[in-house]
């Protein structure tokens, strides 16, 4: 009798054992999980083609300034490794054209405006509150993972609303709380890969390191300028910085090194040459009107701004186009956004749309 009564207890402890082993294991999958799905099902459609996601994870960027990140498959492998559990997802990281501009308003506020293009699918807004950095919204399009219109998946299926987990390292522009304002344009050149023996940086996760990390153009320069920057798919990038007290400028890597010009406008030309720093016209149809308009008036609504944004936008045909234009309120902390050329239709997003 005893060694049966022992042996019960025996099981009984075991088996107990084993529940609290997987209750504890459930509890562990649920917190590690909980982030990821809260943001899955963040993701609104807001019209058109425009979507808002409300990022409730973690996204590691420390972790991802050191992982040695010099391509943009890199970058994808450190999304999908510490996202996914090593389950891949592809890129469509495709050449783009754009504009983008600072001005003062009436009241003394500072608004940057930005037009994104050529072509792209669906469009999502995404609101990032770090612990260890600031809040910011960044503008991502969702093609850029093969998610929306015209991809394998909706944005809105399980499988689009997994694959957005990438989108904090896909922004390509945004504003944050302190009003910096940050977008990044093409060039037509090839790649840039810095090595001077700093820390590796793609530029789209300078986007994400200047949205969490620096609140004026001169910080934005200085934390830059720490890093060995990789651009990618074929050409590189320079990146258009603003800020809540309108100074503005553009930074540009060329020849292993970074060098930045004050502007308050920037489109698709390098403005780091001697000839564009003596007079930046005549090299681009969209920065001459731009610059020949904040010219002739040096304060600008919200409304005025967006005009400006309709006057550059670019129509090629019914899949090559401006994708999205927004201006950003930098002291506000919001933005106005109008899609696929849809000036009739101007959403006005602010952290409570999240």
């Amino acid at each position: 009798m005893k060694k049966k009564s022992k042996a019960k207890r025996i099981i009984k402890i075991s088996l107990f054992s084993l529940l609290g082993m997987l209750v504890v294991t459930i509890a562990a999958a649920a917190f590690i999980l909980y982030g990821r799905i809260a943001t899955m099902a963040s993701i609104k459609h807001v019209g058109s083609d425009l979507y808002t996601m409300n990022f409730q994870q973690d996204y590691h960027l420390d972790k991802a300034l050191e992982s040695n990140i010099k391509t943009e498959n890199d970058l994808l492998k450190f999304v999908c490794d510490d996202m996914f559990f090593g389950y891949q997802i592809d890129g469509n990281l495709e050449k783009y054209a754009c504009s983008a501009f600072v001005t003062k308003t009436p009241d003394g506020k500072y608004l940057g405006g930005r037009s994104f293009g050529l072509g792209g699918t669906d469009t999502i807004c995404v609101y990032t509150h770090p612990n260890n950095g600031y809040a910011s919204i960044t503008t991502a399009s969702t093609d850029m993972l093969n998610v929306g219109e015209g991809s394998a998946y909706a944005t809105t299926s399980l499988e689009g609303r997994a694959a957005m987990l990438a989108a904090p390292y896909l922004g390509v522009e945004g504003v944050n709380e302190k009003g910096l304002f940050a977008a990044l344009l093409d060039l037509d050149m090839g790649e840039t890969h810095m090595d001077t023996g700093n820390p590796d940086l793609t530029v789209t996760m300078a986007i994400r390191l200047l949205m969490d990390r620096a609140a004026t153009v001169d910080e934005a320069v200085e934390l830059l300028g720490n890093y060995d920057i990789h651009t990618g798919h074929g050409w590189t990038q320079h990146i258009f910085v603003a800020d809540a007290s309108g100074d503005g400028a553009v930074i540009e890597w060329h020849k292993g090194k970074m060098k930045f010009v004050k502007s308050p406008i920037c489109t698709n030309f390098r403005l780091t040459t001697g000839l564009a720093e003596l007079g930046p016209t005549g090299n681009c149809e969209r920065f001459d009107t731009l610059y020949k308009a904040l010219g002739e008036k040096s304060e600008n609504t919200a409304e005025d701004a967006m005009d400006l944004l309709e006057d550059v936008k670019q129509e090629v045909d019914e899949n090559i186009h401006t994708e999205w234009s927004i201006v950003y309120h930098l002291t506000d902390f919001s933005m106005d956004i109008s899609v696929d050329m849809d000036f009739d239709n101007v959403y006005h997003l602010d952290i409570k749309d999240f």
